[in-house]
């Protein structure tokens, strides 16, 4: 975002999504000069984390001490350690099919398990330890899948835990325009107008599950629904007519605690997106 504000651009004419994608082919390839060769120490795993965190919370627009798990969770985007993890697993990889005259597969000594070389610890690395006994049998296909694998272990993990309440209810994409991606992302993120109330109180007084016709079962139906959003254009058309119903009450749910928060009341007619299903 510093860098669209300096040749003249304002950063709210982007998309939070379009200033991720410039930070991961741009910005955070900086970050990861050198990480393929070196073994990760937990002081400079916590230098890249912090730096990624400060542009991430740059583009999303949240404060310093605003959560990223969720952001990296919509953005698709890994954790710095995770990508360390993945550039090592590659170019360990590519070692193995080296012809015989290359300087790397002469150096005999750094591949041999009594080395302390640092090329012989990135043998250690997560990734790598979950691969067959005979490695250079792994194609294309088989390495993006063990590095899914990976991550998608390490999504669960989070998920499973007491602090990550809002990574719980998202899922990697949203399929909505700027104008309901903008607060379906704050809803994401627990960022409500004000900073005072909380997800929970929010659905209560706005009685979601009763709006909604959700079952009080479901702690957050609001993000349930979300998730179950089409990615693509329903063949049945009961689902076309469902979410023609749901839809414009979503929409309003979204709306009202900024009307809520200036202490005005809500706009009578249906809230509705400028792409109808």
């Amino acid at each position: 975002m510093n860098q669209l504000s300096a040749i003249g651009a304002h950063p709210k004419g982007f998309s939070s999504f379009l200033g991720t994608r410039f930070y991961s082919h741009i910005v955070r390839a900086q970050l990861e000069y050198g990480l393929a060769i070196i073994k990760s120490i937990i002081f400079l795993s916590k230098q890249l984390e912090d730096a990624q965190n400060v542009c991430l919370r740059r583009i999303f627009g949240g404060t310093h001490t605003s959560f990223t798990t969720v952001m990296l969770h919509m953005s698709k985007l890994p954790a710095m350690q995770e990508r360390a993890y993945t550039l090592q697993f590659q170019s360990l990889l590519r070692s193995l099919t080296l012809p015989e005259d290359a300087l790397l597969h002469l150096l005999l000594l750094i591949r041999q398990p009594r080395s302390h070389s640092q090329w012989y610890k990135l043998y250690r690395s997560s990734i790598w330890k979950r691969c067959p006994p005979n490695p250079k049998s792994l194609d294309r296909r088989s390495l993006r899948s063990k590095q899914r694998e990976y991550r998608q272990d390490n999504l669960n993990n989070k998920r499973s835990t007491h602090i990550s309440i809002l990574l719980t209810y998202c899922r990697p994409t949203i399929s909505l325009d700027l104008s309901e991606r903008s607060r379906c992302i704050c809803w994401r993120l627990g960022w409500l107008p004000g900073g005072r109330y909380k997800t929970l109180h929010t659905i209560h007084c706005l009685q979601m599950h009763r709006r909604l016709m959700m079952s009080q079962t479901i702690s957050d139906p609001l993000s349930f629904l979300l998730n179950m959003l089409p990615t693509k254009k329903p063949r049945s058309p009961n689902t076309t007519l469902s979410w023609t119903i749901r839809w414009p009450t979503i929409c309003r749910i979204l709306y009202e605690p900024d009307y809520l928060y200036q202490a005005k009341p809500p706009p009578t007619h249906p809230l509705t997106s400028g792409k109808d299903s």
